[in-house]
């Protein structure tokens, strides 16, 4: 079963590695703040926006467009236990068996899920050892396969700032897509999908390294962007 979900979708085989290039762009740029989050991004452009704020902090999801080429779409979950907790609690999905299977990974941080989630591999599933680890590798393997099925083509990592840490689900050096998923250490979860247009080139790693130093939850949330005119960020 685990050689057949590789062949069909060979990107289940790519597990996280360590960020190395923490470079930040010093372009010039603007604070901008969306979702109970304030973050800078380095580019001045005009951008629109499409989306809702749910009424509460880190709740809700909106798309910025910027007029030089760049997306973004942030997610705050309402629901922040983390994917697999939601999966076994979402009475749509009748996926209570879950549990059975997973344990209590279910009830470990949304981090820690996140984690084992995509560093389960065909590698890591051992068809000799523990019946019920290699159930729950399996288990784990068709949800990474659902979840991030071409996200984790050109590659994937882990970050680690200061005050937050996370993964990056894509290389911006081959993919026009990179996928923040972030988690501060109040245990606040957010997702930024980047992008850019069809016609513009892709973002690259210190324009994502601006956004995820400066990233940080704020106590309500204003969509009016302020102007950066410092030429860098300071350690």
């Amino acid at each position: 079963m685990t050689k057949w979900e590789a062949k069909k979708i060979p990107a289940v085989k790519v597990t996280p590695q360590p960020l190395t290039d923490y470079s930040v762009s010093d372009a010039p740029g603007r604070t901008l703040s969306y979702l109970g989050y304030s973050f800078e991004v380095p580019w001045t452009a005009s951008f629109k926006t499409k989306g809702s704020e749910n009424g509460s902090i880190n709740s809700g999801i909106m798309e910025l467009r910027f007029d030089s080429g760049q997306i973004l779409v942030l997610i705050a979950p309402s629901d922040q236990s983390g994917l697999l907790r939601e999966l076994v609690h979402d009475q749509s999905m009748h996926m209570e068996n879950l549990r059975l299977v997973l344990g209590n990974l279910v009830d470990r941080s949304a981090y820690d899920q996140y984690s084992a989630l995509l560093s389960t591999s065909p590698s890591t599933i051992r068809a000799f050892g523990s019946r019920r680890e290699a159930i729950r590798g399996e288990t784990l393997l068709t949800i990474k396969a659902i979840a991030f099925p071409t996200s984790l083509e050109s590659g994937a990592f882990t970050f680690q700032f200061p005050d937050k840490r996370g993964f990056q689900l894509g290389d911006p050096r081959k993919s026009r897509r990179v996928d923040l998923k972030v988690f501060d250490l109040n245990g606040h979860y957010l997702e930024i999908a980047c992008g850019t247009a069809k016609d513009q080139q892709s973002l690259t790693q210190p324009e994502l390294n601006r956004i995820l130093k400066t990233l940080h939850p704020v106590s309500s949330a204003s969509p009016a962007p302020q102007v950066v005119n410092t030429k860098a960020l300071r350690n």
